[in-house]
């Protein structure tokens, strides 16, 4: 055992001086996901939406007018942008220069005054779903308190009293949301618990595969077998050991950090959040270890990991919920190891679970690395040797060839035949071939895959009936009806229901107070009270709006039974029958406020990014790095403004292809929305195209290698898309993270191809977004050449610098 052990160390110390004389990989591999992970942890801010432009249409410009728009501009998540007409509003919002616009109806005041007709009308640009509904809650809210404080007013001066009394008798039943950790509903505290330790994951498992492959892809394997005494789990310990340290360290910093310094605290014991994070990380490592083990070859061992991690944070029930998804894609996300961390993370930060109900979790989560670990082990003797006789013979191959005289400069290919040759390359290599041929179709169903159902459905709910009595009844069997809820239990007992909602036994908690039925008989407003899990809040928000409904049907029976007395004036029952609501909302572009139709156009550009950087990477890359290089690669290296623009075209055609299969039939498809604007789709889908292709191929040659651009630029997805406006308004992003997100493809490109595809915006609005894109074009395309003319030098000399880089 020692003398496997002093093996294992000194695999160590050989890994860490390789990393540290290497600099990409520690880049790479530490740096770049580490960047990421501290951008994510700022970019938010206060994580409160605050002043985002709606626009406002008085048409009545009345007193009543006047007084509901002070009520409106009074709510801090939205800045009111006067507009002359209805039309110049739907054009802002088409061009996202707003994301919703009140319009105040011609006779507003009149129609009120007569108790008929003339509600607010909100119009609500959903394509932005995240957005919009805190713009919807928020307006709500407003409008339903200036709405009761103006019946109180009226009730006042009919039948006397004071405000107060006659406040509390307008048969308001009032849903309240209480959410576990988060009671305010930050931003900060919903998405960063769960943002960066996956992104840390991701950068985690992306290092490991490079890593553990990197002898199978240069060589060395037979140095490592002569030092390790032929141990192959002396290597594999060795070589994990390094970067196992440094991402178990980050984690556990990242966890102390956010309970502690950023103020959030946990519930239960931290020492347990530190395991669950630990587990996760040895989870990636097991895994990493196991597609090398059994991939043919190591580009398909990172590209498969990648396929399996990378787009996974929508099955782990963060953002939509496990229970609203289809049978499959709950079963998938029951296979990652980060929906089982976001639970534990769960209760011990904010539920407080029962040690027995943790222990589960955690044990449930230690079998991800235990089995990965254990089917590795069995598999890698085996391959060991199968890699070493494969290096033995390329060995040979490279001494061969060294005895090859040289042949001279042949004639250079020229753009066309580079243009041809590269498609050709890029389609016929098994490395590649999957990533170019198929990578956009299948990330693109798969990612909408846990959205099928578009609503939130089959929430588990539990009821704390305090009143038992057959109103609360009939609330209940409502709740149960709806499609929103699954009733789990119903119980009087207080103490047992929070002991079954804190051992996760449900989601949220329906509270009915034991006055409610009292409450109801005498017209008195009463509250139901809704607890759920701040880690996620989605759960809870959607039973409160599923309760308010039921709720305020309910209530409109209520009030119109009690005209329905012998005695009431004509007039009133006639007002009563026409009443409007105070507040009409209507769902712009996304009719039916669906979750896919928000998320898959929003995410179709990032993958359209990911997928092409990838396969650029890996190709690109590869031919960059070959020994001796192929003969067009070494024209495009002569001459980059002519054989290197082939190359570019060639990957553009590429994306350019996959980006209008993406805009046309992936989202008709899918039903999304598309080609709302053919022209601007077609001309966005060019120019987003070319940015990305441009950006890709700077990286690349800036590596020099596909050894590590795949960790380089995959890490970028996830990130791309919260910094880019779609998800978080850039009006409340921290100005470092704007600044970084002008440099990626996906900002303008993400706005550019929702506001042309999905909201039918006109040419003029998006061209901004295309100029952005063509000037990304410019910086990373003269980046490119400028790096390949630099990279002329006499391919041994050449080799030799990039092997001390």
């Amino acid at each position: 055992m020692r003398v496997w052990c002093q093996r294992a160390l000194s695999i160590s110390r050989h890994e860490v001086r390789q990393v540290l004389s290497h600099p990409v990989e520690w880049i790479a591999g530490l740096a770049v996901p580490l960047f990421w992970a501290l951008l994510m942890s700022i970019a938010f801010g206060t994580g409160i939406m605050t002043k985002l432009p709606v626009g406002l249409v008085d048409m009545d410009r009345s007193a009543l007018s006047r007084e509901t728009i002070q009520a409106l501009d009074a709510i801090p998540s939205i800045r009111l942008e006067t507009r002359e007409s209805s039309l110049a509003a739907d054009e802002d919002l088409r061009a996202r220069r707003t994301y919703g616009t009140i319009t105040i109806p011609k006779g507003f005041e009149e129609e009120n005054r007569r108790g008929a007709g003339a509600p607010v009308v909100l119009e609500l640009n959903k394509t932005y779903y995240a957005i919009g509904t805190i713009l919807e809650v928020d307006i709500k809210t407003a409008l339903s308190t200036l709405q009761m404080t103006r019946l109180a007013v009226k009730r006042t001066a009919a039948a006397g009293g004071t405000f107060t009394e006659n406040g509390g008798h307008l048969r308001a039943t009032l849903p309240d949301v209480w959410f576990l950790g988060n009671p305010s509903f930050n931003f900060v505290a919903y998405l960063l618990p769960t943002f960066v330790p996956g992104l840390m994951a991701l950068g985690a498992l992306l290092a490991f595969v490079s890593m553990l492959a990197r002898e199978w892809r240069e060589g060395g394997l037979r140095m490592l077998l002569k030092e390790s005494g032929g141990s192959a789990t002396a290597i594999v310990v060795g070589k994990l050991a390094p970067w196992l340290l440094f991402w178990l360290l980050a984690i556990s910093v990242w966890t102390a950090g956010f309970a502690g310094w950023a103020g959030w605290g946990a519930a239960g014991p931290l020492f347990l959040w530190f395991t669950a994070g630990w587990l996760l990380i040895l989870a990636m490592a097991g895994l990493a270890l196991l597609v090398v083990a059994i991939s043919p070859t190591w580009v398909i061992a990172l590209s498969a990991s990648i396929c399996l991690v990378a787009p996974t944070f929508p099955f782990t029930g963060f953002s939509f919920p496990l229970d609203a998804m289809t049978p499959g894609a709950r079963a998938f996300g029951e296979l990652l190891p980060l929906t089982h961390y976001l639970e534990a993370q769960s209760q011990i930060w904010v539920m407080n679970a029962p040690l027995d109900a943790v222990a589960r979790t955690q044990m449930t989560l230690a079998l991800f690395p235990i089995i990965c670990f254990a089917a590795a082990l069995l598999i890698l003797p085996l391959r060991i040797r199968q890699w070493k006789k494969a290096e033995a013979m390329a060995a040979g191959l490279r001494a061969a060839e060294a005895q090859v005289p040289p042949q001279g400069n042949p004639p250079a290919a020229g753009f066309w035949k580079t243009f041809a040759l590269t498609l050709k390359a890029s389609f016929l290599s098994r490395d590649t071939i999957a990533i170019f041929g198929m990578a956009a179709a299948f990330y693109l169903v798969f990612y909408g895959w846990p959205y099928g159902t578009q609503q939130i459905e089959n929430i588990p709910t539990g009821i704390l009936d305090l009143d038992r009595s057959g109103a609360s009844r009939r609330l209940i069997n409502a709740l149960d009806a709806s499609p929103t809820t699954k009733i789990s239990f119903v119980l009087h007992s207080e103490s047992e229901a929070l002991d079954l909602f804190r051992r996760q036994k449900t989601d949220v908690l329906v509270t009915i107070p034991e006055d409610y039925s009292e409450s109801l008989a005498r017209g008195e407003n009463t509250t139901i009270h809704i607890l759920g899990s701040g880690a996620y809040p989605v759960k809870a928000r959607a039973v409160q709006s599923a309760a308010a409904g039921i709720i305020s049907n309910k209530k409109a029976l209520l009030d119109n039974a009690s005209l329905m007395t012998p005695g009431t004036p004509v007039a009133s029952l006639e007002a009563a029958a026409v009443a409007a609501p105070g507040l009409l909302v209507t769902y712009r572009f996304n009719e039916i406020s669906g979750y896919g139709n928000y998320t898959v156009p929003m995410v179709g550009p990032v993958i359209l990014q990911a997928v092409i950087l990838m396969g650029i990477g890996m190709a690109m890359g590869g031919w960059l790095a070959g020994r001796p290089r192929l003969p067009f690669m070494r024209d495009v290296m002569r001459r980059p403004w002519c054989e290197g623009l082939g190359v570019f075209l060639a990957f553009w055609s590429i994306a350019f292809g996959w980006m209008l299969y993406i805009e046309g039939f992936g989202f008709r498809f899918g039903d999304y929305g598309a080609f709302g604007n053919p022209e601007a789709v077609i001309l966005v889908s060019a120019f987003f195209s070319a940015a990305v292709t441009a950006f890709g191929l700077a990286v690349v040659t800036l590596l020099g290698s596909n050894a590590w651009a795949a960790p380089v630029t995959v890490i970028i997805s996830a990130p791309a898309l919260f910094i880019s406006g779609a998800v978080w308004p850039l009006e409340n992003l921290h100005w470092a993270a704007i600044a970084v997100s002008q440099l990626i493809p996906t900002t303008p490109g993400i706005f550019a191809s929702a506001a042309a595809a999905q909201d039918g915006a006109e040419l003029k609005d998006i061209l901004p977004a295309l100029l952005h894109l063509l000037l990304l074009t410019g910086f990373y395309g003269l980046c490119y050449v400028l790096r390949l003319a630099s990279m002329k030098r006499p391919e041994a000399l050449q080799g030799a610098a990039e092997d001390v880089v």
